[in-house]
C-alpha cells in the first residue's frame, strides 16, 4: 500500500508540476521570438540613423521610408506569412513635433506598416501618443485565442516605433503538445520512479530538468536558423540579379559608344548575350534550389573563371576609375564548384570592394593552389579596410555597414563556399584594405595533370 501511495503521490505531483514548468519555458519562448521580431527591424533602423548623423542629418526628420529598408522589410513580411502561428504584425513609427532647437517633442503622428493581417486578427487601435508612453518596456497580454505583445524600440533613448505581434494561441498550443508531450510524459515516468525508489530521486530529477533545457536551447537554435535562412531565400534572388544587370548596361553603354566599330558591337554583344544566359541559368538554379536540388558541381578552371569575370566587369568598373587584375599560375587550376555560383562568388566580393573604396583604388583577384588538395582565390582591395567588431559577423544575413547594403552579398558568398565543400576567410587592416581568401576543393585529377605539366 505504501509503495501504490508513493506512485499515486508522485503521479499527483509529477503531472501538474512537468507541464508548468515545460508551458513557462514554452511561454519565455514565445515572449523572445515575439521581441526578436522587434529587434530585426529596429538593428537596421538603427544603422540608418547613425548613418544619417554622420552625414550631418537629423535623424528626427527622417521619414519611415527613409529608415526602415524596403527589401528587408519584404522578406520579412515573406518570412512571416509562412508561419502559421502569427496572426498579424504590425510595425509603428512615430513623428514627433520638432522643437527650435532640433530635439522631438511631442508625438505627433504614426505610420503603420503591416506585413501580415488575417482574417482572424483583431489589430488594437494605436496612437502615436500611447506608443511614446512605452517607456518602461513592453507590453503583454493574452486571451482565449492569441498571445499579444507591443514592444517598443527606441532611438536616443526615446521611443520612435513599436511592433506589434499577435500569435494564435491554438497554433502554439498544437506544437507545444506535438513537440513536448513525448518530453513530458518521459519526466513523468522518471520522476515517478524516482519517488517509488527514493535512494535516486535527485538523479532523476536532475536528468529530467537538464533535458528539459537542451531540448529548449535545441528549439530555440533550430528556429532561429530557420527564420535567418527564410529571409535570405527570399532577398537573395533579386540582389543576386541586380549586380549582373548593373554590368550589363555600361556594357550596353560601351556597345552605344562604339557602334561605328564591328568588331567591339560583335565582342559586346555576345558579352551581353551571354550574360543574359547566365542570368535566365542564376533564376532556374534558384528555383531548383528551393526544391532542394542541388547545386550543378563541375570541374571550373579558377584562371579562365576570373579572366571571364575581369571581361564582363572592367568597363563597370572603370566609370568609378577602379583597377583590376588578375594573376594566375602557369597551369590550370581546375576545382569542383558551380561555375554560375562562382561568378556570383566573384562577382559579390569585387562589388564590394568597389563599393567600399568609392572612386579609384584597385582589385587583385589572385588564382592559386596550396599543398593540402584546394584551389585558391583572392579577392583584395585598397579600401578602407573593415572594422574589427564587424569581421565576426561578416557573413551573417542582413550584417552591413554600407547605406544602401542589405547584408545579403557576403552571406550568399559563405553559403555557396561552404555547399563546395571550401571555406572562405577574410583578412583587413583599417586603412589599408581587405583581402577575402577562398579555398574550393581541386577536382579529382587535377593535382596530376598540374604535375604532368609542371
Amino acid at each position: 500500500m505504501v509503495s501504490l501511495g508513493l506512485v499515486a503521490v508522485a503521479g499527483a505531483l509529477t503531472v501538474p508540476w512537468s507541464y508548468l514548468v515545460l508551458r513557462a519555458a514554452y511561454d519565455r519562448d514565445i515572449a523572445e521570438n515575439a521581441k526578436s521580431l522587434a529587434r530585426r527591424v529596429e538593428q537596421p533602423v538603427q544603422i540608418k540613423v547613425a548613418q544619417a548623423r554622420a552625414r550631418g542629418i537629423n535623424p528626427w526628420r527622417l521619414q519611415p521610408r527613409q529608415v526602415i529598408d524596403e527589401e528587408l522589410f519584404n522578406a520579412l513580411a515573406v518570412e512571416m506569412r509562412a508561419d502559421p502561428a502569427i496572426r498579424a504584425a504590425v510595425f509603428y513609427f512615430v513623428q514627433y513635433d520638432m522643437g527650435p532647437d532640433g530635439q522631438p517633442g511631442r508625438p505627433v503622428e504614426i505610420a503603420a506598416l503591416a506585413p501580415v493581417r488575417g482574417a482572424q486578427s483583431s489589430v488594437p487601435g494605436i496612437t502615436a501618443e500611447q506608443i511614446g508612453q512605452l517607456t518602461e518596456g513592453p507590453m503583454e497580454g493574452k486571451d482565449d485565442d492569441a498571445y499579444r505583445f507591443l514592444l517598443p524600440w527606441k532611438q536616443d533613448g526615446r521611443v520612435r516605433g513599436a511592433t506589434y505581434v499577435e500569435l494564435s494561441r491554438d497554433r502554439i498550443s498544437h506544437d507545444f503538445w506535438t513537440k513536448e508531450g513525448p518530453l513530458l510524459k518521459r519526466v513523468v515516468a522518471w520522476t515517478a520512479t524516482a519517488f517509488v525508489a527514493l535512494s535516486v530521486v535527485g538523479i532523476f530529477g536532475y536528468h529530467a530538468w537538464q533535458r528539459a533545457g537542451a531540448v529548449q536551447r535545441k528549439a530555440e537554435m533550430e528556429q532561429q536558423g530557420m527564420m535567418a535562412e527564410r529571409g535570405l531565400t527570399a532577398a537573395v534572388l533579386a540582389h543576386e540579379i541586380r549586380n549582373p544587370l548593373a554590368a550589363l548596361r555600361f556594357q550596353l553603354h560601351s556597345l552605344k559608344k562604339n557602334a561605328e566599330n564591328p568588331g567591339k558591337v560583335g565582342g559586346t554583344a555576345e558579352m551581353i548575350d551571354s550574360e543574359l544566359l547566365r542570368i535566365q541559368q542564376l533564376v532556374s538554379d534558384y528555383l531548383a534550389h528551393e526544391k532542394a536540388v542541388s547545386l550543378r558541381v563541375q570541374s571550373v578552371d579558377l584562371a579562365e573563371a576570373a579572366q571571364r569575370l575581369k571581361g564582363v566587369m572592367e568597363e563597370m568598373l572603370r566609370s568609378t576609375a577602379t583597377r583590376l587584375t588578375v594573376a594566375t599560375p602557369g597551369q590550370a587550376v581546375e576545382a569542383t564548384c558551380d561555375p554560375h555560383a562562382l561568378r556570383q562568388i566573384l562577382m559579390n566580393l569585387v562589388l564590394n570592394g568597389q563599393q567600399a573604396m568609392g572612386s579609384g583604388g584597385s582589385i587583385t583577384i589572385t588564382v592559386g593552389r596550396s599543398d593540402d588538395g584546394f584551389g585558391t582565390i583572392d579577392v583584395a582591395d585598397t579600401g578602407p579596410g573593415i572594422p574589427e567588431e564587424m569581421r565576426e559577423r561578416l557573413f551573417k544575413p542582413f550584417q552591413t555597414t554600407k547605406v544602401d547594403g542589405h547584408g545579403i552579398g557576403l552571406a550568399l558568398v559563405k553559403r555557396f563556399v561552404d555547399n563546395f565543400g571550401g571555406s572562405v576567410a577574410v583578412e583587413s587592416e583599417v586603412g589599408r584594405g581587405t583581402t577575402f581568401r577562398l579555398r574550393l576543393p581541386l577536382a579529382e585529377g587535377s593535382e596530376e595533370r598540374m604535375k604532368a605539366e609542371g
